[in-house]
């Protein structure tokens, strides 16, 4: 075979190219396989490379498995157009549980029936709920802004629960459909509760603070009842009755036939009186329908002994008074009242604490100075009519009522009250009278009395004897008016005057709160209004934002038994406040209406004491505590010539 020289001189070039690239291969390999053990050879040099950084696909890091029932997803939608209002929850329990129940509360009267959700027997859930405005209303209870609040609950098959909450803002429709709670009539079927003692027999208001402190509100009575009986030297055989009633009438007490009385019992009242003088003035009362002895003409016996002989016999009017150091002021003063124009009255129609002060001082005068049987003598066979009455006084006293009452002025003349005690008596006077001014304005059903005793009321008195107002006016100014009382018996007497000025002003400017004091307590009390809403959503951080960070109340634990209740309804009434001199703290009571799905709340009825701090200008809670009412017999041996000048 020939061969041709050309073909051998081409071939001799592509062998050389491919010895190259294999020399080329075979060099970088080498090179890899170097680097590659470089980092097992050198650790200390070049770090560890984890097999997961290597790998395309790393391995997924495992979740560790929940221990307590979880909320991973909470939020609301609303849908303005349709009226509608979404819910909606994501939650999961511990793997070895499944979910039992889910609940859901949101702020309407329907909302607060709460709604069990039916879920699956799953250790996840998904649920979401509509709220359709135009089938089932939207009549709101706490808020009046664009805010919804609702919370879920999910429970697990072991009983633990998890509650949480939040807010939907509504659109403009929905807000127009908006409507507040009508007021709820009073029951056709009303019925008095009653328990009793060996010597009353107490009716109350189911629900109220009278039945709360029935059994406190018993040995009040009795010690009461034991106090005024040696001092009238007359015994009570049989039982009074005694109708508790929740809201303040006039100075909240008065007394019917048959030996019945109606009183005032609230933890919020503002007369400031203590439940013991109600229960001696109004029993002296009762005690006394026995002294009256049968008359031909009827009548009985006239204001100034009627009130007088409860006031003695009391030790004063609203409590243990200087009866007769106060009276000695009334009758250096244009105040004084002559008693022949408080015999012939109306007696009611007067200044009420200067008539009943003259009256009790004039009852004291003729029972030291002429024994206690002439003066229930007059008490009992009294007219009101004028000249059989000043006949029945000249044939017990040998003496006419104008010299009677000259005797009880030279008496009165010789007594040195001190100044503080005038000065007390001066602002007795003023607190009354603003706070009867106050109930005309702004209570103005406290100015019903009614004729006849509670077992005859009908409907329309029945609910303004149940029912009082509690708009933040109100709330604010009958706040201020017990803490001017508890001023003045503490002797801070320019405290309380102060007070009272800012209550004057308000009233003045038609319910305005302009004082600084009472714009403090309109401050705190929408504190406590945002604290109720956020303890029924649920919601810790904004919770925590209401209180004191250092206090007891901000630790996370405190905050979860807070919060932990599934409730329905949630209000703190504020009962008593008052705020220090400074300004930058304040002290009260509230007073906690409560009521949780499927079940009782302890705290429902309960008082409890709380403090603010004032922190960058909001108030926020430090301190709160169960308390109890200021439900004291009288002093035992206390009368009003012991008290200090």
């Amino acid at each position: 075979m020939a061969v041709d020289p050309r073909e051998q001189e081409g071939a001799a070039p592509r062998w050389r190219l491919l010895a190259l690239a294999i020399l080329i291969l075979l060099l970088t390999m080498a090179v890899l396989a170097v680097l590659w053990q470089v980092p097992r050879l050198l650790p200390g040099v070049y770090g560890q490379t984890s097999n997961a950084a290597l790998s395309a696909t790393p391995d997924a890091t495992p979740t560790p498995a929940i221990e307590e029932p979880t909320i991973t997803a909470l939020y609301s939608s609303v849908n303005d157009p349709a009226r509608a209002v979404s819910f909606h929850l994501e939650a999961e329990v511990p793997p070895d549980r499944q979910v039992s129940e889910v609940l859901l509360w949101y702020d309407t009267e329907r909302g607060h029936e709460v709604s069990q959700i039916a879920v699956p027997l799953s250790h996840t859930v998904t649920v979401s709920y509509q709220l359709d405005a135009e089938l089932e209303g939207l009549t709101r209870t706490l808020t009046t802004t664009q805010e919804l609040d609702y919370w879920w609950l999910v429970q697990d098959t072991t009983g633990e629960t998890i509650r949480a909450g939040g807010t939907a803002v509504l659109g403009p429709r929905l807000v127009a459909m908006t409507a507040a709670p009508a007021p709820e009539p009073t029951p056709i079927d009303f019925t008095w509760a009653m328990s009793e003692t060996e010597h009353f027999r107490f009716y109350y208001v189911p629900g109220t603070a009278a039945e709360r402190d029935r059994f406190e509100l018993g040995p009040v009575a009795e010690g009461s009842l034991a106090q005024i009986e040696p001092v009238l030297d007359a015994y009570l055989e049989g039982q009074m009755s005694i109708y508790l009633v929740p809201r303040v009438f006039w100075q909240g007490g008065a007394a019917y036939g048959d030996k019945e009385q109606l009183i005032s019992y609230l933890d919020r009242n503002y007369t400031a009186v203590e439940t013991w003088s109600y229960f001696t003035h109004e029993g002296t009362h009762a005690l006394a329908q026995d002294i009256l002895q049968p008359k031909e003409n009827g009548g009985g016996p006239d204001g100034v002994l009627v009130e007088g002989l409860a006031v003695w016999a009391s030790g004063g009017h609203y409590g243990y008074e200087p009866i007769d150091e106060w009276a000695a002021v009334v009758a250096a003063s244009d105040e004084y009242l002559p008693l022949a124009d408080l015999r012939a009255g109306p007696f009611y129609d007067f200044q009420h604490e200067t008539s009943y002060l003259e009256s009790g001082s004039f009852v004291q005068y003729l029972v030291e100075r002429y024994g206690l049987e002439r003066l229930k003598a007059l008490y009992g066979q009294a007219t009101k009519d004028a000249e059989h009455d000043e006949e029945l006084v000249q044939s017990l006293y040998g003496k006419g009522y104008a010299e009677l009452e000259a005797e009880w002025l030279d008496y009165l003349a010789g007594l040195e009250p001190s100044e503080e005690q005038a000065e007390l008596w001066r602002l007795q006077v003023r607190i009354f009278d603003l706070m009867r001014r106050y109930e005309t304005e702004l209570d103005p059903d406290a100015r019903l009395l009614p004729s006849t005793a509670p077992p005859e009321w009908v409907s329309d008195t029945l609910k303004v004897f149940l029912d009082r107002v509690d708009a933040p006016v109100n709330l604010v100014l009958e706040t201020a008016l017990i803490a001017a009382q508890e001023r003045t018996r503490a002797g801070d007497l320019s405290g309380a005057e102060a007070l009272l000025d800012e209550v004057e002003a308000a009233l003045d400017a038609g319910g305005e709160l302009v004082g600084p004091s009472l714009a403090a307590r309109r401050q705190i009390l929408d504190a406590l209004a945002a604290q109720d809403r956020v303890i029924l959503r649920a919601d810790a951080d904004a919770y925590r934002a209401g209180v004191a960070p250092n206090s007891e109340l901000a630790r996370a634990e405190a905050i979860a038994e807070r919060l932990a209740p599934p409730l329905r309804s949630y209000e703190q009434e504020l009962v008593r406040l008052d705020l220090s001199d400074d300004g930058l703290g304040a002290r009260g009571v509230v007073l906690v209406h409560a009521g949780a799905a499927g079940e009782g709340f302890a705290e429902d009825g309960r008082l409890f004491a709380v403090e603010f701090v004032r922190t960058g200008g909001r108030w926020l809670m430090s301190s709160r505590d169960p308390a109890q009412p200021d439900l004291f017999p009288p002093p035992a041996g206390a009368d009003s010539s012991a008290l200090p000048d």
